[in-house]
């Protein structure tokens, strides 16, 4: 008993951390930004894992390949699925698709830059293979914009906009009892633009090369363990462990306009008994920009299952998040919606954020 006791006052205590320990830095100045809190421009996620904000790396989801390669060892059955994901602002696709092709005409700039303060989008399709100890997903096409405008006289801009094409394979094994061990390499083909600005710089000629876009090719290698606990050790409560080393890769070019840190992420899940279904709630510590401090990385999400319909929150320094999703024998659907507005922090621009996804399955 004085191990579980210890164990959830971590859970409560990290939480906690998760919750309050950012106040301090949200005084922001008149030209803070506030960024997308499920979107950013080096993570492609599934519906449900944005659902969690991100804290996914002790659950096996049902829409897409796990986040810790650990838990493939895990998938009990094997599964071939096509899925597209698409948030609002979609009317910004065609303007994005424009400005990484250098088409930077006036028209352009001001269809992104005039009509509203926040904008944001993000679409892709992937085909995935799920199995006992090998997954693997290949995405034809994902982009990710996301701009935001402050200071009126004389307009700052924040943006990034990013196309890519990846494929991810996963392998995980049972190492030890209860102990799994598996590895991630992810290759991605970029082209990218991401950048701040004042505004009236875009009308120089010299402006002009700020939206430039780049490209980058990368293959990443990312191992991860997952344990779970015995039962006998913590009574009804099924607690589980996770580590995995992320964005350790190999690039042809060094670009740091856009940067992943290699890093360690952990995490902590436990399932309560429940009467029906299962409840999994984690707290993960995990970074997903270079910009983060220490204490915007721990994130708290939840998953109850009951039948074919998961329910989903989540919550961290950046903001709050809920969806749910309903799988059926071959078609799925899902709905998410994020805010970056939190209870603990005021801001003056926020951005709201609704993700729909439709999948098929055998």
């Amino acid at each position: 008993m004085r191990g579980i006791s210890s164990l959830r006052k971590f859970a409560l205590g990290a939480l906690g951390c998760a919750l309050f320990s950012h106040q301090t830095l949200a005084a922001t100045s008149e030209l803070a930004f506030s960024r997308n809190a499920r979107t950013f421009e080096t993570t492609q996620s599934s519906l449900l894992a944005k659902g969690m904000a991100h804290a996914c790396l002790t659950s096996l989801l049902p829409d897409s390949l796990p986040c810790n390669p650990a838990l493939t060892a895990l998938i009990k059955k094997p599964r071939l699925s096509a899925t597209g994901l698409l948030s609002n602002g979609y009317p910004t696709l065609e303007r994005m698709k424009k400005l990484l092709g250098g088409d930077i005409q006036q028209e352009t700039i001001d269809a992104l830059f005039s009509s509203e303060r926040v904008l944001q989008v993000e679409a892709n399709a992937e085909l995935a293979f799920s199995a006992k100890n090998l997954s693997a997903k290949y995405t034809p096409l994902a982009v990710r914009y996301f701009s935001v405008i402050r200071n009126e006289t004389n307009p700052d801009v924040e943006l990034y906009a990013v196309e890519e094409k990846n494929f991810t394979a996963q392998t995980g094994f049972e190492v030890l009892r209860r102990v799994y061990a598996g590895l991630q390499i992810r290759h991605v083909e970029r082209k990218f633009i991401k950048k701040r600005f004042k505004l009236f710089d875009l009308a120089t000629p010299a402006g002009k090369d700020l939206l430039k876009s780049q490209t980058e090719t990368i293959t990443y290698v990312e191992p991860g363990v997952f344990t779970a606990l015995p039962s006998e050790w913590l009574g009804d409560w099924r607690w589980r462990g996770s580590l995995m080393l992320v964005n350790g890769g190999f690039a042809q070019e060094d670009h740091p306009d856009i940067e992943a840190a290699m890093e360690l992420q952990g995490a902590i899940g436990f399932s309560p008994p429940m009467p029906w279904g299962k409840l999994d709630i984690e707290i993960a510590y995990r970074g997903l920009t270079a910009e983060e401090e220490a204490s915007e990385k721990f994130r708290f999400g939840g998953m109850y299952q009951f039948g074919a319909m998961s329910v989903v929150g989540g919550v961290d320094s950046e903001g709050v998040s809920g969806g749910v999703f309903h799988g059926m024998d071959q078609l799925n659907a899902g709905i998410v919606y994020s805010t970056t507005q939190v209870p603990w922090r005021s801001l003056d621009y926020y951005a709201q954020t609704v993700y729909v996804q439709l999948g098929w399955q055998l």
